[in-house]
């Protein structure tokens, strides 16, 4: 896996504008910092991994 703060950081931004338009369900910094390390501990548990692309196998 990558740098799992990295990591963490991008699904905890991505969660935190999920939810910015939506009035009733707000979610702040830190409780998305947690929910992306629940989602990143889940995601090693289940035996998959996080890892950058290898510009090599990418299609142009």
């Amino acid at each position: 896996m990558v740098d799992p703060h990295q990591v963490n950081t991008v699904i905890a931004a991505t969660v935190c504008a999920f939810f910015k338009d939506v009035p009733d369900i707000q979610i702040g910094t830190e409780e998305a910092k947690l929910l992306a390390k629940q989602i990143t501990e889940a995601l090693n548990a289940a035996g998959l991994q996080i890892v950058p692309e290898n510009p090599a196998n990418t299609r142009p």
